[in-house]
């Protein structure tokens, strides 16, 4: 994920050329332009192509195109923000049952540290795994080592009164998250509504010159390809926030939020001076 100051507007406006969606589209809006630039060409020094076409025409496609953008971007932001809410609880829950586990001897404290230390990592790995790829669960184990640790501690008597009514509902969270987590990973948006929306943005940038011609003249080259980068980028935008779970630039942050978990209930489990 890229961290920035949102305060620093110039320094963001000029960061394009680093933009995975400018240098991804940099080829297609100059096609785009092209393309704009031969209907042009066609119509004002070659012989005129009858299309009835007009800038009403363009409005209403451009609002229906508008409504179709809307729901993706809203769509993808929703699954990339679900995504950091359950990241957030998994910080809280770690640092809930650390807290909880508080009253074991230190060596017990040191096990139950290594665990939960690994479990983010583990689940981060497990997410970014290739869909349909076989393999070891990995924060499952983790989390059925941990259930065994503190079952056989809780019957020592080392955990003190109760502590299977108070850690039950924290350890379930961690399942709660896993589960939430697979969720948004294994169910893709559609198909079908990302190609349809696609082909609708393709088709709008293959007629909009049509519409435009009689009135802007060669000023339809610029303005198709405003066009082009305006819509296919919200498109490509959605798409690479839709996967929050990778390592693309704008994917979340699991590796550091990681690392803040581990540091966490190292710090809470295993150091003396915590109290």
């Amino acid at each position: 994920m890229i961290s920035y100051d949102p305060k620093n507007w110039i320094g963001i406006l000029f960061d394009f050329p680093r933009s995975p969606i400018f240098r991804t589209l940099f080829l297609d809006v100059l096609g785009a332009g092209a393309w704009a630039a031969l209907v042009v060409w066609v119509e004002t020094d070659v012989f005129r192509v009858a299309v009835p076409l007009g800038p009403s025409f363009l409005s209403i496609l451009g609002i229906i195109l508008g409504l179709l953008l809307v729901f993706r971007t809203n769509t993808a932001y929703d699954r990339w923000w679900e995504g950091r809410r359950l990241w957030g609880q998994l910080v809280n829950v770690s640092r809930g049952l650390s807290r909880q586990l508080r009253p074991a001897p230190l060596e017990r404290r040191a096990t139950y540290a290594t665990i939960l230390a690994e479990f983010p990592s583990a689940l981060a790995s497990h997410l970014r795994r290739p869909r349909g790829e076989d393999g070891s669960h990995q924060p499952n184990e983790l989390l059925s080592r941990l259930h065994g640790e503190l079952r056989a501690d809780d019957a020592a008597g080392l955990l003190g009164p109760d502590a299977r009514l108070t850690l039950a509902p924290l350890l379930q969270q961690f399942d709660d998250v896993t589960g939430a987590c697979e969720r948004i990973r294994n169910t893709p948006i559609p198909f079908s509504y990302s190609s349809y929306v696609k082909q609708f943005v393709m088709l709008y940038a293959f007629i909009m010159p049509f519409g435009l011609v009689n009135e802007f003249g060669y000023g339809t080259v610029i303005a198709s390809m405003f066009t082009f980068f305006a819509t296919m980028g919200l498109e490509l935008l959605a798409g690479e926030i839709e996967e929050p779970f990778g390592t693309d630039r704008n994917d979340l942050p699991l590796d550091d939020i990681a690392g803040v978990i581990a540091r966490d209930v190292r710090a809470i489990l295993t150091d003396a001076a915590v109290s």
